[in-house]
């Protein structure tokens, strides 16, 4: 079992990860990843109660209620199964963390530029050609962000190389990892051109991971990232163009979805076009150091878990097989690198590419407006130690 995987049972339905440490095997960086402390209780809540709480119930289709009450029945069934593994072996939740000094965005963050929100310039078009990393420096520099922005940026080393921009500081990039430092309207181009240049032979990917920007109100009100409302093109419809070219045909499609059934069901309809159907959901529960999820599991206003839908083309199951995943969770926006449980589903030997990412995997393409947001060395416990020698 990997540093990432603190339990797992025998059917493979239950799962408890470390976040951070996830993100670390996901990059093979010799690195401890810099994060958050783990929550240590619930947070206050907020959900209506009585009979304001019942009124809202009523709103809600009996649909959607009996989908999310099957949701938490398991993920009720989950957390007793992994409290029982623990207690018996005497194991926590989660593995001891590195304590971030700063976030990224922070006037104190080394990461921090003139763009507070780590976002590329949208004004970029050109389809400029692809930056190969030297195999035999120990690492390039670039006099500006911005000399990173609109082109692929490829890592073709066998271990993870470093980028050193003017006063920045450095940003280290996984072994054979690619990223496309954009937006997916203004990148375009440039992903066109470098993967016609360098997979001439093969344009496509086994698997496509994204997270969209999902219209959230908390997140919109916190200003953590854009969301789709504060684009001027939703850029979901640009994932359908992206999706349609360049998933092989036996490919899988995973998407993180909001639990708003509209959004689920909007995700369905629009990939049914393409003949990709739902095959899978892991539904990733959050929960405090001690295992309890962070909020009321069955809130009205806020769940305490998110749901990756894994579709592929062909006939759908009868119902689609469900996978509970319980980690605490770390900074806002932070998902779990669910990369080894991904390469279960997928060829020994596959290509992958991650939209609206937020860091960089190893032997991934990675592309998205905030794509080097975690790759900064302050975000690694140890580089200042160990320089730039991997």
């Amino acid at each position: 079992m990997s540093g990432t995987i603190l339990h797992r049972n025998q059917a493979t339905t239950v799962v408890l990860i470390d976040i951070p440490q996830s993100i670390s095997d996901g990059q093979q960086v010799p690195y401890a990843l810099r994060s958050s402390p783990a929550l240590a209780s619930p947070y206050p809540s907020t959900e209506p109660k009585g009979w304001k709480r019942e009124a809202m119930l009523n709103k809600t289709a009996a649909d959607e209620r009996l989908y999310h009450e099957s949701v938490q029945r398991e993920i009720r069934a989950a957390l007793s199964e992994s409290r029982t593994y623990l207690h018996r072996l005497g194991g926590a939740w989660y593995r001891p963390r590195h304590a971030l000094t700063s976030h990224p965005d922070s006037a104190q963050s080394p990461a921090r530029t003139r763009n507070s929100e780590w976002s590329a310039s949208p004004a970029l078009s050109h389809a400029a050609a692809p930056v190969v990393l030297s195999t035999t420096e120990k690492s390039d520099q670039f006099h500006s962000l911005e000399d990173l922005q609109g082109t692929i940026v490829y890592n073709i080393r066998p271990g993870a190389a470093i980028i050193q921009v003017g006063d920045i500081g450095d940003f280290v990039v996984p072994s054979g990892s690619a990223f496309l430092w954009a937006s997916l309207e203004s990148g375009f181009p440039a992903f066109l051109s470098a993967r016609r240049e360098l997979s001439p032979e093969n344009r496509t990917f086994d698997i496509i991971l994204m997270d969209p920007p999902w219209p959230n109100r908390s997140v919109r009100n916190s200003n953590a990232y854009r969301t789709s409302e504060a684009q001027v093109q939703d850029p979901f419809l640009r994932t359908v163009r992206i999706v349609g070219d360049f998933l092989a045909p036996q490919g899988l499609l995973a998407i993180w979805v909001t639990n708003k059934s509209s959004i689920r069901a909007r995700v369905l309809q629009t990939f049914q076009a393409l003949d990709l159907h739902l095959h899978e959901e892991w539904v990733w529960i959050k929960i405090t150091a001690q295992g309890v999820p962070v909020s009321q599991i069955d809130g009205v206003w806020r769940r305490p878990y998110e749901i990756l839908l894994l579709l592929r083309k062909g006939q759908p199951p009868q119902g689609p097989a469900r996978k509970v995943i319980a980690a605490v969770p770390d900074l806002h926006s932070r998902k779990p690198c669910l990369k080894i449980l991904l390469e279960e589903q997928l060829p020994s030997k596959y290509s992958a590419l991650e939209l609206f990412a937020r860091n960089l995997i190893a032997g991934w393409w990675s592309w998205g407006d905030e794509v080097l947001k975690f790759q900064h060395e302050s975000q690694w416990d140890g580089y200042e130690r160990s320089g730039v020698e991997f």
